[in-house]
């Protein structure tokens, strides 16, 4: 079977902007987790997040494309921006990282041109949440007298001095806001055209869209596929969603830096942010070939999906999570006492941490030490695991593990790195559990 290894990772989240400061907050132990800004949170209990500094599209975009980031939800910016530092980093000339003579010169020094019908591209994707402000407006135009909305206005105006309610919005309106527009951007920017997807499975979305194109590449329908998930949590409407299902730590206003606490017993809640991450995956000869950079190899991938009977808790048990690491240890060739870490959901909810440490314990017997990455960073949604896969992958690469931060008090012992070390690092299993019951497992390995 075709080995398929990551050759290019780009990231962007609270940390910053590109996989450098992300990696170095990691390594430094920091929480990027602030007071929420952005809009008044001032009617709800929990009132921080983790927000990516600011940044222009337009500098990650081609200048022939930068009129299309009009039309970019922030979901999409996040993705167009870390599939630029991915692409750039594995070193491809793509009709998004060369113009005009820029090619010869990107040639000269060891860049290589991917061919476009043998390049893929997969990124997980949330339901994204349409500019409050705009479609407000546009309502607002809609109303009735007493105030009551106006089906009839919101298509067709009755007067014609007015517009009607839709008129507000423009026309393109809905393509800021489909799901399938993450891929959609960054497939045009680097001209993919070998097989795409989008995947909106929650938080395992990234670890799915990964195993799809992974399995692409080993039947040989491609060589090369970006690959990942974004999102943006930090909107009124998920924070008001979040809210009422009792999931977000409201306890910590005052010391945001340690309101997200994964497997701690002081745990008070999620903690909503927004980011993501792109990474360049391709068939082990082919990257060989043009002397790439390999950071690790996707040596295992498996799935599950829970049977509890709630939609919106999880199953305590822990046996759905487990089935997904059972299977990528299957898929990957290796014993549970040869994986040297876990980097699992962490969010930080104690519900949802006690099946995480139940499913390890199915899995593994005595779990290996566990990072949770998303510590100083929140919930991403769809980009959660690829922001974890990205710090697996550079964890591989510099054979070191990033202290856990926020977890003072570990939920059963469990074993935590509690400073930077450099193990001998040879497999780590990245584990994601969506809130909606899918779960993602993806074995990832040193390549020696």
């Amino acid at each position: 079977m075709r080995r398929v290894v990551i050759t290019g990772v780009g990231a962007i989240s609270p940390h910053g902007i590109g996989p450098t400061p992300f990696w170095n907050a990691l390594l430094e132990g920091k929480s990027s987790i602030t007071p929420l800004t952005r809009f008044d949170p001032s009617a709800f209990a929990a009132r921080v997040a983790g927000v990516v500094p600011p940044f222009k599209t337009t500098d990650f975009v081609p200048r022939s494309y930068r009129k299309s980031t009009k039309i970019m939800a922030r979901d999409i910016e996040l993705a167009v921006v870390a599939a630029d530092f991915a692409v750039r980093d594995a070193r491809l000339i793509t009709k998004g990282t060369a113009e005009g003579a820029q090619e010869a010169d990107l040639t000269a020094k060891g860049w290589f041109r991917a061919r476009p019908a043998r390049m893929g591209c997969n990124i997980g994707a949330g339901l994204i949440c349409t500019d409050l402000n705009e479609l407000t407006e546009a309502m607002a135009e809609s109303r009735n007298a007493d105030n009551t909305f106006n089906f009839t206005t919101w298509g067709r105006s009755e007067d014609p001095a007015k517009t009607s309610g839709m008129e507000k919005l423009t026309p393109l309106w809905l393509l800021k806001y489909l799901p399938n527009m993450l891929s959609c951007h960054v497939s045009i920017i680097h001209d993919t055209q070998g097989p795409s997807n989008t995947i909106t499975c929650g938080q395992a979305s990234a670890g799915l869209a990964l195993a799809e194109a992974t399995r692409t590449i080993q039947r040989g329908q491609s060589d090369i596929a970006l690959v990942g998930g974004c999102e943006s949590k930090v909107h009124a409407m998920a924070l008001m969603r979040w809210s009422l299902l009792h999931r977000l730590n409201g306890t910590s206003n005052d010391h945001p830096a340690a309101a997200c606490r994964p497997y701690d017993r002081n745990a008070g809640g999620c903690v909503l942010a927004e980011g993501g991450a792109v990474l360049v995956i391709e068939e082990y000869e082919h990257a060989q070939k043009r002397g790439a950079t390999i950071y690790a190899e996707v040596a295992g991938i498996g799935s599950s999906a829970n049977a509890s009977a709630s939609p919106i808790d999880p199953d305590p048990t822990g046996e759905a999570p487990a089935v997904a690491m059972k299977k990528a240890l299957h898929n990957a060739g290796i014993a549970p006492a040869q994986v040297d870490l876990v980097i699992p959901p962490g969010y930080g909810d104690p519900n949802w941490d006690r099946t995480d440490v139940a499913a390890l314990k199915i899995a593994f017997g005595t779990p290996p030490a566990i990072f949770p990455a998303r510590a100083g960073i929140g919930d991403c949604g769809a980009g959660s695991q690829a922001l974890d896969l990205v710090a697996a992958a550079l964890a591989l690469r510099e054979q070191t593990v990033p202290p856990a931060i926020n977890c003072d008090n570990p939920l059963d012992n469990l074993l935590v790195p509690g400073q930077k070390s450099s193990p001998p690092l040879g497999h780590i299993l990245i584990l994601a559990s969506a809130l909606g019951g899918q779960n993602s497992a993806i074995v990832l390995s040193k390549v020696s």
